[in-house]
């Protein structure tokens, strides 16, 4: 509507997806060829996309590989231990950047973008989202996932483009690191 209103071309493509109950930036583009072009950075980690999260516990750093199976008839995903068919592989970098009240805020580095990963991967260590009851949240103060897509960053026909946004800071489990979001979080 907005691009009506100023007479520009309102085609829009959506070159990746959040799961439904997550905050925070998508990537559209405005033509087919930008679209083309996105969608195949999008595929090859040619887009950066980072998260911020709030989690039970306090998680291990580091990059975490496992393998996804996606259980289609329960909408939901598991780490498993060994190739099969309809297993991925999923990579991500986890860096807890503050603690409090055993919940921690993390910066998460995505590699690949599976089926609930970021969600999964995080419950199968022990460490799940706030809110998140489908991964073993036992923390019912917050209606959805503390997950939020925080930074975007890609090149695009030599041209670098940057996002970033942070998510309510005056809403729970985030207003309890309202600090440490409004300072450096890089």
């Amino acid at each position: 509507e907005l691009l009506d209103s100023i007479g520009e071309p309102s085609a829009l493509w959506l070159i990746h997806r959040l799961d439904r109950t997550v905050g925070g930036l998508l990537v559209f583009a405005r033509t087919a060829r930008a679209a083309k072009e996105l969608s195949s950075l999008a595929a090859s980690d040619g887009i950066e996309k980072v998260y911020l999260s709030v989690v039970e516990g306090t998680p291990e750093g580091g990059e975490y590989n496992d393998l996804i199976y996606k259980d289609a008839s329960r909408s939901k995903a598991f780490v498993v231990s060994s190739p099969r068919k309809g297993v991925k592989e999923a990579r991500l970098e986890c860096t807890p950047l503050a603690t409090k009240s055993e919940r921690t805020l993390c910066r998460i580095r995505l590699h690949t973008g599976r089926y609930h990963q970021i969600r999964v991967q995080l419950s199968h260590r022990g460490t799940p989202i706030i809110g998140d009851g489908k991964y073993g949240s036992r923390d019912k103060g917050s209606r959805m996932p503390a997950l939020f897509a925080y930074r975007l960053a890609f090149r695009i026909f030599g041209k670098k483009v940057e996002a970033e946004r942070l998510p309510d800071t005056e809403a729970y489990p985030w207003s309890m690191f309202k600090n440490e979001l409004l300072g450096e979080v890089k």
